[in-house]
């Protein structure tokens, strides 16, 4: 919810109400202790607002349902899907990424996050909760074991923004510079999952260029700022599949809730996801 402060009506804020059940407080806060830390290394992340008691997440309990409440200021610029995006933009897009990935490998305070285990858990449960075709069950299985095999350190594996797409990285023209925002799916997960979500988003971005061109450029772009090893790149593969079936099965939890009163905006978002769905679930047979 955008609202203007009072003292400055230049400037806008993001009132954000998230309901508990979908995310505990625990990881509000640590989304938030994520964000403050990154602003104070000079990460240009989206900037938290403190209530006036000083907190700056807090649980509330309305005839609703109870949420988590949080607010930050606009980030200037618009988002990369927005904007006439150019190569230069992509390989900016690539360094921000960069950037983000060389703070988190001596960010401390990473165990406070879930990690790809507690994202596998919850796929896994879903898996069995809507009954999911024997084809996913099994892609489910191999990528489970192929994730055991694949080495942990902090030069690979660490906190992620998990969405780092074109609609959570914003490019202000003016003054040339990048903002992230979002962070609230950010878990500890292998770096190399954010670097393919970039990168199958480029077309958003870019659509009149060559994507293996652009590709190339992003990866690039990263590589100034931080290290890509061949291991990385080999884990390319193995991450989309993991996406893969987080999105599925996100996908089937969301479909899942009965709805008495659906409005036809609704009917028409429904009949995407079910398409959305049964594409995700082919590539998988």
């Amino acid at each position: 919810y955008p609202f203007r402060n009072k003292k400055d009506k230049a400037e806008v804020y993001f009132l954000r109400l998230s309901p508990s059940e979908e995310k505990a407080f625990a990881d509000v806060s640590s989304e938030i202790l994520l964000i403050q830390w990154l602003n104070e290394k000079g990460f240009p992340a989206m900037r938290p607002i403190a209530m006036k008691t000083g907190e700056f997440a807090k649980e509330i309990r309305t005839k609703w349902g109870t949420y988590n409440v949080s607010c930050f200021a606009k980030v200037s610029g618009d988002s990369l899907e927005d904007t006439e995006g150019n190569i230069d933009i992509v390989r900016g897009y690539g360094r921000i990424l960069g950037q983000f990935h060389r703070l988190m490998k001596e960010y401390p305070y990473s165990k406070r996050h879930q990690s790809h285990k507690d994202l596998l858990k919850e796929i896994g449960t879903r898996l069995q909760m809507y009954g999911a075709p024997e084809t996913v069950c099994a892609a489910y299985k191999v990528v489970c074991n192929e994730l055991e095999l694949l080495t942990i350190s902090s030069a690979n594996y660490g906190v992620i923004h998990y969405d780092f797409e074109p609609d959570n990285v914003f490019y202000d023209a003016k003054g040339d510079t990048f903002s992230v925002i979002d962070f609230d799916d950010a878990i500890r997960c292998w770096y190399a999952l954010d670097i393919v979500r970039a990168l199958d988003a480029l077309v958003d971005v870019v659509d009149d260029c060559d994507m293996e061109h652009a590709e190339r450029v992003f990866l690039e772009g990263y590589q100034e700022e931080t290290d890509l090893t061949a291991e990385q790149i080999d884990s390319f593969s193995l991450m989309r599949r993991l996406v893969c079936l987080q999105e599925y099965m996100t996908i089937r939890h969301v479909l899942s809730e009965a709805i008495r009163e659906m409005p036809d905006w609704m009917k028409g978002l429904i009949q995407k996801l079910q398409y959305k769905a049964g594409c995700l679930e082919k590539t998988m047979e």
